[in-house]
């Protein structure tokens, strides 16, 4: 199972709360996703992808904020990395999801999977050293 650990922390509270939300949504997804597959699943399926949708908008922008804040020097391309990661959620289409239930909630997992290790793990990692060492100057 996906379950956050204390590993994946940032050493940022509020960001870390929020990562756990994600942790949590990937978890609901997964679970969805082991269940027999002959179980219809569309409408657990769209409420996860509008979940995880504004979810990741709100989260982005509470990131955005801090970012701004500490004159991250790194806050353009990383913000690019947010957008790409909204514009993946947009892609998925109803008619697709609910001809391929299985798929699509693989593909919502294994994109959540994937965010964390590639961008929470290194690129918010790096912002959290940075953030920490401009509250160490203050």
């Amino acid at each position: 199972m996906i379950e956050w650990k204390d590993e994946y922390a940032i050493g940022i509270p509020l960001i870390d709360e929020q990562h756990k939300k994600l942790f949590e949504i990937a978890e609901n997804a997964q679970s969805l996703l082991l269940m027999p597959e002959y179980i219809d699943k569309f409408d657990e399926i769209l409420s996860i992808v509008e979940e995880l949708k504004a979810y990741v908008v709100f989260h982005f922008g509470a990131e955005q904020g801090l970012m701004e804040k500490i004159k991250y020097p790194k806050y353009f391309s990383h913000s690019i990395e947010h957008q790409d990661f909204i514009d993946e959620m947009n892609k998925l289409s109803l008619d697709s999801i609910d001809q391929d239930q299985q798929s699509h909630l693989l593909y919502i997992v294994n994109l959540i999977i994937e965010w964390i290790t590639q961008h929470v793990l290194e690129k918010d990692r790096v912002m959290a050293a940075y953030y920490k060492e401009v509250q160490s100057k203050s």
